[in-house]
């Protein structure tokens, strides 16, 4: 079993480090650097205030909010049970996850402790996912390259953990600045450029093309703002946003381990996995999910990293307005 990491517990509501880590696991088993790296997201943002009307910017299928929220699927689930276009993702970087049909039903063992205003996405598939875990009241399909949809001051608490997919990423800083209200708070979890050197790319001479391709499938194109701090923190500047703290929770170590995982043979691996009677697949799932609960108990920590002395890979900043 995962272990207890928390010392302490905050609230009455609160899931220990271990808990969480297991639900994760359970959810994106096939890919457990995901799981790892989304446990250390949900205890960095349980650290930051959080009061409603709120919003989810870029929620995607609302599986991160609603098992951060407390929320628990039955073992059963995995988000792997309803993707498509498998033979795609590695000749076209196909998006397996962009694919909904009227059978997603996740069963539910128990609800999430509190529910969102408002999630918006990009892609309406993944909208309709998040619709049937009954987490938010409104969801919007938008695309946050253009002015949000909402009236000025709107909401206490605006949260996005995807401004780095943004290609108009000071525009959208504005934006945020304008819907919240002036006593609220904007939660930004935000990938640095340092992610490109935690990777093989140096290595691309000895590896060659291919393989990088393969193992990247266009990742870092499709991140455009990438930033070091200063940049971040001189475009919250020019927002009108004044900084109120800053998290580093994911180091250069796990961005070292997250760069390959088990992303090239997912495809192959959730083909097998949904083959399976629902009898064996939930044996192997057990097994799994315990393995790699320990395997990654030791290093999903936040300060966890065996090559200290530079940039963070990922920062969580808690901001209002100036």
């Amino acid at each position: 079993m995962c272990r207890d990491l928390s010392s302490t517990v905050e609230s009455a509501g609160a899931i220990s480090r271990g808990e969480m880590l297991r639900r994760f696991l359970n959810a994106y088993w096939l890919r457990p650097e995901n799981a790892f790296w989304m446990t250390l997201r949900s205890e960095a943002l349980a650290e930051a205030p959080w009061r409603r009307p709120s919003i989810d910017i870029g929620g995607g299928d609302g599986v991160f909010c609603f098992l951060h929220m407390g929320g628990q699927f039955d073992p059963e689930f995995d988000v792997f049970t309803a993707v498509g276009r498998l033979d795609q993702v590695r000749t076209e970087h196909a998006d397996m996850f962009d694919h909904a049909d009227d059978a997603y039903a996740p069963k539910v063992t128990a609800p999430p402790r509190e529910r969102i205003d408002v999630c918006t996405d990009l892609k309406a598939n993944l909208l309709k996912k998040a619709r049937a875990l009954s987490i938010y009241d409104r969801l919007i399909l938008h695309d946050c390259n253009n002015a949000l949809p909402f009236d000025n001051s709107s909401f206490q608490t605006a949260f996005c953990n995807a401004a780095y997919w943004i290609e108009n990423i000071d525009g959208f800083l504005r934006e945020l600045r304008r819907i919240v209200h002036p006593d609220g708070h904007i939660i930004l979890q935000v990938k640095l450029d340092s992610m490109r050197r935690y990777t093989l790319e140096s290595w691309r001479r000895v590896l060659g093309d291919r393989f990088l391709d393969l193992i990247g499938r266009g990742r870092m194109e499709c991140w455009p703002s990438l930033a070091d701090r200063s940049t971040w923190e001189r475009r919250f500047h020019d927002a009108g946003l004044r900084i109120e703290s800053a998290k580093p929770f994911i180091t250069k170590t796990h961005a070292h381990i997250w760069d390959i995982g088990l992303r090239p043979i997912a495809p192959m691996l959730i083909k097998m996995a949904n083959a399976l009677t629902p009898q064996t697949k939930a044996a192997i799932k057990n097994d799994w999910v315990d393995l790699f609960c320990e395997l990654l108990d030791p290093i999903c920590d936040a300060a966890f990293d065996l090559m200290p002395e530079d940039e963070p890979a990922e920062i969580q900043y808690l901001l209002a307005r100036r």
